[in-house]
């Protein structure tokens, strides 16, 4: 594997490492938290989650744009062993990155999981 090649299978949060890694030209996406004003974060940056549905990836919209189906799992999880009242309102989302040769990622899409009220 050439230097770059390793380098670039590192970055967060597509650390796919190059045993999952695939072709340029191929998507990846991640579960994160947009807020009101379109910020978005990492899931973990929360403490409590009252989501208006399941996250689970089994009733989820998104759940065949899922690209690393583990990592969408461990968050899920995440937010179902975190309930609590929340004092800001958010949308949990799967955002979709498209992976471009010779270039970064580019942003293609955001599915909406669930609105949830959150705290940190």
């Amino acid at each position: 594997m050439r230097l770059g090649d390793q380098i670039a299978s590192l970055v967060y949060p597509l650390d796919t490492f190059s045993m999952y890694s695939g072709l340029p030209g191929e998507s990846v996406s991640h579960l994160l938290v947009r807020d009101d004003q379109g910020r978005v974060h990492r899931v973990t940056d929360f403490q409590t989650f009252a989501c208006s549905g399941p996250v689970a990836r089994s009733s989820s919209p998104c759940a065949n744009d899922v690209a690393i189906a583990y990592h969408y799992d461990d968050l899920a999880h995440y937010i179902a062993d975190h309930p609590g009242p929340g004092d800001r309102q958010v949308d949990v989302i799967d955002r979709t990155w498209r992976i471009r040769p010779g270039g970064g990622p580019e942003p293609v899409a955001d599915c909406l999981v669930a609105h949830c009220k959150v705290s940190r």
